[in-house]
């Protein structure tokens, strides 16, 4: 593994990979600072940039995209008080609190800081993890894979925001929409209604554009446009900022840690890292009663738990072909795009491709903390384009994006499609990441069933005891069973307080 990263490095910095990793964080930045585009959107919207690119090229610029839009939330969450991305929910609350007190640069500060350590932790863990979890994951077979998809999709019910119930219902409809095409086994057409465009079934790009692009351009259009009055404050000095984020380091690595473990959960997004990163620093600080009110520890806390989750969120990915959440679930769509198929045997086949894909995070991160310290007080004034400006933006991108796929107009009725019925699934409250995971990963628990299902047959045993003679079989069935508990009960809570914890989840 030493003359991989060596190799690694050598590639990386080369002065194209260098612009790449540049540009993909600058653009990062700059849409995850934007209301209405999430980090799940930038990534879909700029997938489709990269099909000229090399595998390594697109590979790079899309994580750098990836850091920054994660990275880039904080800015629009601590100066006008809206989120870029439901990750940056927790830093608003101590973020806007400090501006409102004349200290947004002390908020930024501490935001591009707490950043840049959780990211650098992550990426930290990504390149030491991922290859022994490759070599584990070389043991597993249909029967494991299967059950592993399994609860990759329960988990999104039972660890996401909002109606645990609805998110299972859409993870269930994104498995159907999964099924279009020719059955991977006896090469049955199911779904196609005559078009031979549906033979492959739904290509990623077009459901990611459809069910996130333009399902967001109509929900842009809805908009009420209250970012809209708002001004910028001051941006102020980071340094103060910088210097709390080394008062509290125990903090920062607290939340970085944390953040990169919840990344590796299937389901975990950076929503989720950044409250209990928050929540762990409020339970642990000496006045737990400032936090909501402009306590500098709270924004770090929750900026490093959900900047670490891009290198946590990248290991199943890379290593099972299980995308943990919306983002990754995008850039997986990048990488079979590029004729890369995650799984264990990816770092056998591609080192050259995925290790100066890895190092390249480092030097994402350091990008837009660049960017932060030479030119926020530019890129802040992002924040308040129109929604007027920003919908037909992202619409005229999507439709370019889904034809230049294939050149199908078949394709461009099928993302119109999508994302009616996303913007649909958004109205009623149902989270879209489940369906596109879904989407993704309903061939692959398919084809991994019909396996196992030829194997038990051969072997002259029901499908059960063959699933029942594995292990880790056992292990993944159990955590699927106890994923749907969790789920069952927390609805049953949800119904009797009569709260509702739905949130962003679809925007994630």
């Amino acid at each position: 593994m030493t003359y991989e990263i060596m190799d690694a490095f050598a590639a990386v910095l080369s002065p194209t990979m260098l612009l790449l990793v540049a540009l993909g964080a600058l653009l990062g930045t700059l849409l995850g600072a934007t209301p209405g585009i999430s980090a799940t959107l930038s990534i879909a919207l700029l997938v489709p940039v990269t099909f000229n690119m090399p595998p390594v090229a697109a590979l790079v610029f899309l994580g750098a995209v990836y850091c920054g839009a994660i990275y880039g939330a904080s800015i629009s969450a601590i100066l006008i008080n809206v989120p870029g991305t439901p990750s940056a929910v927790a830093t608003m609350l101590d973020g806007y609190a400090l501006t409102q007190q004349g200290k947004a640069g002390t908020a930024l500060g501490a935001a591009v800081t707490g950043s840049f350590i959780g990211g650098q932790v992550g990426v930290f863990v990504l390149l030491l993890g991922a290859p022994l979890v490759a070599a584990w994951a070389l043991n597993i077979g249909s029967q494991e894979f299967f059950w592993i998809v399994i609860f990759a999709m329960t988990s999104v019910g039972a660890l996401g925001a909002g109606s645990v119930i609805k998110g299972l219902a859409a993870a269930a409809l994104g498995l159907v929409l999964g099924t279009v095409g020719t059955h991977p086994i006896s090469g049955t057409l199911r779904f196609t209604f005559g078009s031979s465009a549906l033979y492959e079934g739904i290509p990623i790009v077009v459901g990611l554009v459809g069910l996130f692009s333009i399902s967001q351009v109509m929900k842009l259009a809805n908009d009420s446009g209250e970012q809209q009055g708002k001004r910028i404050s001051e941006v102020g000095s980071l340094l103060p900022g910088v210097k709390a984020a080394w008062k509290h380091k125990l903090t920062s690595v607290r939340s970085a840690v944390l953040g990169t473990f919840v990344g590796t959960l299937p389901g975990a997004g950076a929503d989720i890292a950044s409250f209990i990163g928050y929540n762990e620093a409020k339970r642990t600080a000496k006045d737990p009663s400032s936090f909501g009110k402009g306590n500098v520890e709270g924004v770090l806390a929750s900026e490093t738990a959900n900047n670490g989750v891009v290198g946590g969120s990248l290991i199943p990915m890379m290593t099972l072909g299980i995308p943990g959440n919306a983002v990754t679930a995008a850039l997986l769509g990048g990488l079979l795009i590029h004729g890369l198929i995650p799984g264990p045997r990816l770092f056998e086949s591609s080192p050259d491709i995925l290790y100066p894909f890895i190092i390249s995070l480092f030097l994402a991160n350091l990008a837009f903390l660049i960017f932060a310290f030479t030119g926020l007080r530019y890129v802040a004034r992002i924040i308040l384009i129109p929604s007027s400006i920003l919908a037909p933006l992202i619409a005229s991108l999507t439709m370019v994006g889904a034809w230049t796929f294939r050149s199908s107009i078949t394709d461009l009725w099928l993302a119109l499609g999508l994302g009616i019925f996303g913007y649909i699934l958004t109205v009623a409250r149902f989270p879209l990441p489940p369906v596109v995971l879904g989407i993704i990963l309903g061939p692959l628990a398919e084809e991994n069933f019909g396996r196992a299902m030829q194997i038990a047959t051969a072997r002259d045993m029901s499908v059960i005891s063959y699933f029942a003679s594995s292990p880790i079989s056992l292990v993944f069935i159990a955590l699927t069973v106890l994923s749907i508990g969790v789920t069952v009960r927390r609805e049953i809570v949800q119904v009797k307080t009569g709260k509702s914890t739905y949130g962003e989840f679809d925007k994630s």
